[in-house]
């Protein structure tokens, strides 16, 4: 056998290895904290990356494995069970919120493209991540995500509801919003998968800022996305006033601006909205104003 072949074979055995330590060790994980088993996972098969440095781009292997285990391991046939924990979360937030705030809207998010959210997530090691309750185990909809396209759209359609500026609901650096946005969590999910693998392929990779056209080389990376028909339920709510605030809201501005933000949210939610991602149709599951 030539020196050639025997290196193919080699680097070939090296990458059946590492797929074989990533997908042997990511088992079971709707019964698992996902953040702590692909941490885990990560440093414990990255030896055989370290064999095999040259050949195999670690990151966007491991990537590809996870995407695809996760689409396996959270099947809506298999994770009945934590989305009833998720539904059974919102609602006694919901419960608490009603005796805090003096409007709290229930909202109802159908996605109607995949969404991804959260692509830099810290605590996750991918090239493209996701946002992932370590609690619940499921992925989730930061409130910071919702209150940015609604702030966004908002102010780009209206400078105040009734008289009252739209800065008011939603703060600015020299006081605190009326309006108060939560987390969304999915509670139905109809399609296959919770989870969908999708795919980019960049062409280039910047050094020191400059594209370098000789070393054009197309990369593909698998990164996981929440699959269109998921169903996640949030709460936004809204004190009628602060006692430091001369401003004052009634119930029909607090139904007028909740019209709004479910306006918002059909613009799409998280990263790639202009190439469709993040769509939904919003309803207003439950409301209690006072």
């Amino acid at each position: 056998m030539s020196r050639s072949s025997k290196g193919v074979k080699g680097r070939k055995e090296e990458g059946d290895t590492l797929k074989s330590c990533i997908e042997g060790n990511l088992t079971n994980l709707a019964s698992k904290n996902v953040i702590s088993a692909l941490v885990n996972v990560f440093i414990k098969c990255y030896e055989f990356y370290d064999e095999a440095r040259e050949e195999i781009n670690y990151p966007s292997i491991f990537s590809r494995y996870v995407s695809i285990r996760l689409y396996e391991e959270f099947k809506c046939s298999r994770i009945s069970n934590l989305l009833m924990n998720s539904l059974k979360y919102i609602n006694e937030l919901f419960s608490i919120a009603r005796d805090v705030f003096d409007a709290v809207f229930l909202l109802r998010l159908h996605l109607v493209s995949r969404l991804t959210i959260h692509t830099r997530n810290p605590m996750i090691p991918l090239e493209i991540s996701i946002s992932w309750d370590p609690i619940l185990n499921i992925p989730y909809i930061p409130s910071s995500s919702l209150k940015g396209i609604a702030r966004w759209y908002v102010e780009g359609v209206k400078s105040s509801i009734d008289g009252v500026p739209v800065s008011k609901f939603f703060g600015d650096s020299n006081s605190i919003g009326l309006a108060v946005f939560f987390d969304a969590y999915p509670i139905e999910c109809s399609g296959e998968s919770l989870i969908e693998p999708d795919v980019i392929t960049p062409h280039y990779k910047e050094t020191d800022r400059k594209i370098d056209e000789a070393s054009s080389s197309p990369t593909p990376i698998t990164y996981p996305t929440i699959a269109p028909n998921t169903v996640f339920a949030t709460i936004v709510a809204l004190n009628h006033s602060y006692e430091e605030e001369k401003t004052s809201i009634n119930s029909k501005i607090a139904y007028e601006f909740i019209k709004y933000v479910q306006e918002a949210l059909t613009q799409g939610i998280g990263a790639k909205t202009t190439l469709g991602y993040g769509r939904t149709r919003t309803i207003i599951s439950t409301s209690n104003v006072k």
